[in-house]
């Protein structure tokens, strides 16, 4: 859902500080169940078992890595020690219902914080470790 709400709206917007042109021509990797064509450009649809084709991507030099909005992959990610960092970011709203960040599980994922920002809206952006990295 998320691959196909940014490849429907980012292609045709403009910006002056370049965000969407940035958006728009970097590589794009996309992890789905249901997905078989994608038609965003630079955009690559990870096959087989994600967990695996993510470790690939690390050892790649193409930068960081950003997930945006799949709490499933982040659980993935997660269960095999793949996340270098969490940014959470905490929105001055309560909507009283919701699906959980972070799944149910015995184990526990110990965070150091690295950085705290807060903007003028209220939006507080904590970044964190993980505390054995």
């Amino acid at each position: 859902m998320t691959y196909e709400g940014f490849a429907a709206a980012w292609p045709s917007r403009k910006d002056e500080a370049g965000f969407a042109d940035k958006m728009n021509d970097m590589p794009k990797f996309v992890a789905s169940m249901t997905l078989t064509e994608l038609d965003w450009n630079n955009s690559t649809l990870l096959e087989g078992d994600v967990a695996e084709a993510v470790s690939k991507l690390k050892l790649e030099d193409g930068g960081d890595i950003l997930v945006a909005g799949s709490r499933i992959l982040v659980h993935t990610l997660m269960e095999h020690d793949l996340i270098d960092e969490y940014r959470i970011m905490l929105f001055p709203i309560v909507l009283g219902s919701g699906r959980r960040l972070f799944p149910d599980t015995p184990d526990k994922t110990v965070l150091k914080l690295v950085d705290t920002k807060t903007f003028d809206s209220g939006v507080v952006v904590h970044t964190y470790h993980p505390a054995g990295h």
